[in-house]
């Protein structure tokens, strides 16, 4: 009920609604603390995404902490019109538009919290539900060598974004890391050259900003579409570009073709692995020839929460998860995290990337010709070193990184069995 703290809710999160609960009254002054203090405790709980939604009897606070959804709250709904209308005017939104979603940004001096994010709104049958991104330009999170990933494959990696040109693509699913990943590549290309390199980006929205590069938003309303920003790109001289997504035929070709003509080309494309994204493209029309001679590597990456340092300690895993992923024999002493202030209670803390990095060869290039299926390929990267996601998983399990259930949840059995090793 609308009155009842959830018994889902993590202890030290659930004082969050209690805190609420007090603030709350017939005000405007009342709403403007209120979302002040949901704001500030998403910053202090380290949340990514701040949810807001009207439910049937409720309003539900939900937090996304390490890639999962965390309910804070539930208050009565009859506090969330002033609520709502309280993040549009700080959002810069429309305050009477209600049947149609928003977008909209808060600046860091806009609230207490001191913090940029992204605001976007969705009508729902109770009413508009609001998502919240949260911002945060931590300059350490654009660091190759931060994201978890082995050093294997951030040497690689480097040696990629270090050519003169060729196309690198990104894959997996949202919210996997690809954007934090790409920025950090665009930071080692800046750092890296001698020259100052001229980098163009074309986003969908801009996250964060990155200074020496050149970053511009895409707008389809006014036909300012991925493909078109990118033509009109080619004839401002870039040396590299990232383009957020490539989601379409148009904007495939003309990014590849890039990549053949003296240009670095960064950008992602949605596939489970590294292997099916050459199948992708050639399904979506790019002629084989064009993705043999243009790209040059594709990483498919995903993000496991780590056990959280403070009351990590040794467990007991199921045996079916240790037998999946090979564990079942191999002497591992396995560690989970308990819960504790630290970690809100979750177990886990902060998250670790994962990859499997297909680098392209001679032998690579020359299968893509033949138009092969994607198990082919992956076959045929595995033999030449390729190291799969289920295995770089493992590791961070044998480590005690992470725990079995978090790598089964990021890795779901049918991609176990094509990203198993040998």
């Amino acid at each position: 009920m609308a009155n009842e703290s959830s018994s889902s809710i993590p202890a030290p999160l659930r004082a969050i609604e209690g805190s609420l609960r007090s603030l709350l009254g017939s005000s405007d002054e009342d709403a403007i603390r209120a979302v002040d203090v949901v704001l500030r405790h998403a910053i202090d709980n380290r949340a990514s995404d701040i949810h807001l939604e009207p439910w049937d009897d409720c309003l539900s606070v939900r937090y996304r902490i390490d890639g999962l959804l965390h309910e804070a709250a539930r208050l009565p709904i009859q506090h969330y019109p002033k609520i709502l209308g309280r993040v549009k005017v700080v959002a810069r939104m429309l305050t009477y538009q209600k049947d149609m979603p928003q977008d909209g940004r808060i600046d860091p001096e806009a609230t207490a919290c001191g913090k940029a994010m992204r605001v976007s709104t969705f009508p729902t049958v109770y009413g508009e539900k609001i998502v919240i991104r949260v911002l945060d330009a931590d300059p350490s999170l654009f660091s190759l060598d931060a994201l978890g990933f082995r050093a294997e494959v951030a040497a690689a990696l480097r040696v990629i974004v270090g050519r003169p040109q060729g196309t690198l693509l990104l894959t997996g699913p949202a919210s996997s890391g690809k954007t934090t990943t790409i920025y950090a590549l665009l930071k080692e290309i800046i750092n890296a050259r001698t020259t100052a390199a001229h980098v163009v980006t074309i986003e969908d929205p801009v996250e964060y900003r990155l200074g020496r590069v050149a970053q511009t938003e895409v707008n389809p309303h006014v036909g300012f579409t991925f493909d078109a920003a990118l033509r009109s790109l080619m004839r401002q001289d870039p040396e590299v570009i990232m383009i957020g997504e490539i989601r379409d035929l148009e904007t495939a070709r003309v990014a590849i073709q890039a990549g053949l003509t003296g240009h670095l080309v960064i950008s992602t494309i949605h596939s489970g692995t590294a292997a099916g994204v050459f199948t992708r493209l050639l399904d979506m029309g790019v002629e084989p020839y064009l993705v043999a001679s243009s790209i040059t590597g594709v990483l498919a990456q995903r993000l496991l929460r780590r056990n959280c340092p403070s009351c990590a300690t040794a467990c007991a895993p199921d045996p079916a998860l240790a037998r999946r992923f090979g564990l079942a024999d191999a002497g591992v002493s396995f560690v989970c995290g308990r819960g504790c202030e630290a970690c809100q209670g979750i177990g886990y803390r902060g998250r670790s990337a994962i990859g499997e990095l297909l680098a392209v060869d001679d032998v690579i290039a020359n299968l893509i010709l033949s138009r092969p299926r994607t198990f082919v390929v992956h076959e045929a990267a595995l033999n030449r070193g390729m190291v799969p996601l289920a295995t770089d998983g493992a590791r961070c399990v044998r480590e005690g990184l992470t725990t079995l259930e978090e790598l089964a949840r990021v890795l779901p059995a049918e991609t176990v069995s094509m990203t198993q090793a040998d």
